[in-house]
């Protein structure tokens, strides 16, 4: 029988890369969105491996538990969850809200930790899956820039080896760390350009490094409580600000 996996959010971006190279890997995927039905329905033709559309609020603590409840009373239930869906906004250590504090520790911690709860509870005592968390280059060289993001990831990353330890042997966890990848909504092509060459190989990275890292930690059984930085080196760059922000503050020196 296929093995399934659920990839929460993987209607786009990052998400849709590791639905669709674990798709053709051969796994049923069940494609997580929150409210971008359209992106799913169209991410849920380009796989090759067979799959459906799943939805939930990752920020609502009881609706996740009922998608852990739908997902099993599937015949095909899920051996690993990719938890890859992020709120990422900005705030700052001066300036957050309960709502931006609460909101980011919401989806990017908690939503994940209940994922992977759920999964050591649906499987078997003699079956054997795993987690891989969507974690940030970022937890290795803190600033305080977006800052319930990153101690919302921080906060992951910490979990990754918790769970990793409290789960075993019937669910590894792991997760792997990417650097800026793809241009975000608010970010100018010229910005992106400069950003994504902001690493030690000098050249932007590739989101299918990122899929296939997260393939070979779900095949890989010996691998358990690690954390792969897929960031060209960047993470050693050390920053003091966001890359984004460094990339702005050169372009706008050099004008």
């Amino acid at each position: 029988m296929t093995d399934a996996v659920l990839v929460s959010a993987g209607n786009k971006r990052i998400g849709k890369a590791i639905a669709l190279t674990l798709s053709r890997a051969g796994y049923y995927i069940y494609l997580h969105h929150h409210d971008s039905l359209e992106d799913a329905n169209q991410t849920l033709g380009e796989l090759e491996g067979g799959g459906e559309i799943i939805q939930c609020d990752l920020g609502n603590y009881h609706d996740v538990e009922k998608m852990i409840e739908q997902l099993s009373s599937k015949e095909t239930k899920p051996k690993h969850i990719i938890n890859n869906a992020s709120l990422f906004s900005r705030d700052s250590a001066v300036d957050f809200t309960q709502n931006s504090f609460a909101d980011h520790m919401n989806v990017n911690l908690r939503g994940p930790m209940q994922l992977a709860r759920g999964l050591y509870n649906l499987l078997d005592d003699e079956d054997r899956g795993s987690v891989v968390n969507i974690l940030d280059s970022k937890i290795y060289a803190l600033n305080d820039d977006f800052f319930s993001y990153t101690l919302s990831k921080f906060g992951l990353y910490g979990a990754t080896e918790m769970m990793a330890q409290a789960f075993s042997p019937k669910v590894r966890v792991n997760g792997v760390a990417p650097g800026l990848t793809l241009i975000s909504e608010t970010q100018s092509d010229e910005n992106f350009e400069l950003a994504s060459h902001l690493n030690f190989i000098g050249v932007p990275l590739n989101v299918d490094d990122i899929a296939n890292s997260v393939l070979h930690l779900i095949k890989s059984t010996s691998i358990n409580g690690a954390v792969l930085p897929i960031d060209g080196g960047q993470k050693m760059m050390n920053f003091s600000k966001d890359v984004v922000d460094v990339a702005t503050g050169i372009l706008e020196k050099s004008k």
